[in-house]
């Protein structure tokens, strides 16, 4: 489908491909910290994923640790916890955040031993009364879509004992892999920094075919070819994967490759997120649909809206306006459509997270990335709205 417009943002150009090889057989640098801004010093990690375990790692959780997790959450965020040889202890959500819900986490704070705060589409946790529904229980912060978001000021991932952040393809850094571990404990960060450091780092072939992967993956994400092969290639590749089995977690430093496409992209985060920012609010204003149905930034916050996910009333209307929205070569994600099941199949949830299981039913992302051209927004605006009145009218009719 010719102009298709990609569901999100995998930036990697052919200059930024030769330098990422040019880092990957050149002479191995240090790899010891990036820095965050608004927080300083973090450790470079393999993935978001292996920031995790190291976090966990690094707070001397021990094997079958309870870890506390929205059931609104990433999969691959139950693997790692249970490759780690921790268990998981699901826990529902604010619809209007998308975020951990302290009520439920009060209410089963018995049934933990630590928890992750997932701060979602670029809208933090409400860290304070997380705080204060935990009870002293160690907080770990997901921060892999609020790079820049903070809260009264404070930045993700400085109100826990230890956040990690994802730097993977689709991000506002978009560098293929890798992640970074931040805390404002010195021996926190310490012992996170002993647990990476045992980790293997990549050798030069396989940084070299992971720099090669990433472009490759990239460009068949962009247009013109995501609509031309890449969004079939993707679609194909999806059917064929078996949630049921088990996913290694690849333990190891971060690609050399990446490393440099990290510290290229971190200066120019918060332009970045002003232009994503202002698309959101362009969203905001001009979409003529029910205010409930946007996820709106309260006062005190400031979110990096990284995703822009509606909230459909049911799961009919979601699949409707996406295919609607296909149809006008604007793609889609529905997002965690699925995840209930695959947590009650593999992960040991016991259908206690209603709120949950509703948004993973009726949310759908449109793309909101800060590459988008101003033709690309308002040819969005004018079709989710057209989608709608036509998704109103079946319904009334």
């Amino acid at each position: 489908m010719i102009g298709l417009v990609p569901r999100d943002k995998w930036e990697h150009r052919f200059g930024d491909f030769i330098g990422a090889l040019g880092a990957a057989v050149g002479p191995a640098g240090p790899d010891q910290e990036l820095i965050i801004p608004g927080l300083g010093r973090a450790l470079p990690v393999r993935s978001g994923r292996v920031g995790l375990v190291a976090a966990m790692d690094a707070l001397s959780l021990k094997p079958g640790a309870r870890i506390g997790v929205p059931l609104f959450c990433c999969p691959v965020v139950f693997e790692a916890i249970m490759a780690s040889g921790r268990t998981i202890r699901f826990i529902d959500v604010d619809p209007e955040t998308f975020c951990l819900s302290p009520e439920d986490l009060a209410a089963k704070r018995s049934q933990v031993d630590a928890v992750l705060a997932v701060h979602m589409f670029g809208h933090m946790c409400d860290m304070g009364r997380l705080k204060d529904a935990a009870g002293g229980l160690p907080l770990i912060e997901d921060c892999a879509q609020a790079l820049g978001s903070t809260m009264n000021g404070r930045p993700a991932g400085s109100w826990g004992a230890i956040a990690f952040f994802s730097f993977r393809s689709g991000k506002y850094i978009s560098a293929g892999e890798g992640g970074a571990l931040y805390s404002q404990d010195a021996s926190v960060l310490e012992r996170a920094a002993q647990v990476i450091g045992r980790m293997p780092a990549p050798s030069r072939a396989n940084d070299v075919v992971h720099a090669t992967a990433v472009y490759l993956k990239s460009i068949l994400r962009s247009r013109p070819l995501y609509g031309l092969v890449g969004h079939s290639l993707w679609h194909a590749h999806a059917q064929r994967i078996n949630p049921s089995e088990d996913r290694d977690i690849a333990l190891g430093r971060i690609f050399r490759a990446d490393m440099r496409i990290i510290r290229k992209r971190l200066p120019s985060l918060d332009s970045a997120v002003e232009s994503q920012r202002a698309h959101a609010a362009y969203f905001s204003e001009s979409l003529k649909m029910n205010p409930g149905m946007f996820a709106e930034e309260k006062a005190g916050w400031f979110d990096n809206r990284y995703l822009y996910p509606i909230t459909l009333p049911s799961v009919e209307a979601r699949d409707s306006m996406a295919a609607r929205l296909f149809r006008r070569r604007i793609d889609t994600m529905k997002y965690l459509d699925g995840v209930a099941r695959i947590a009650a199949d593999r992960f040991g949830y016991r259908g206690d997270c209603p709120v949950a299981e509703g948004l993973c039913q009726r949310v759908l992302v449109i793309p909101s990335y800060y590459g988008l051209r101003t033709g690309d927004i308002e040819r969005i605006v004018e079709a989710v709205n057209s989608a709608w009145a036509d998704i109103t009218q079946a319904v009334a009719g």
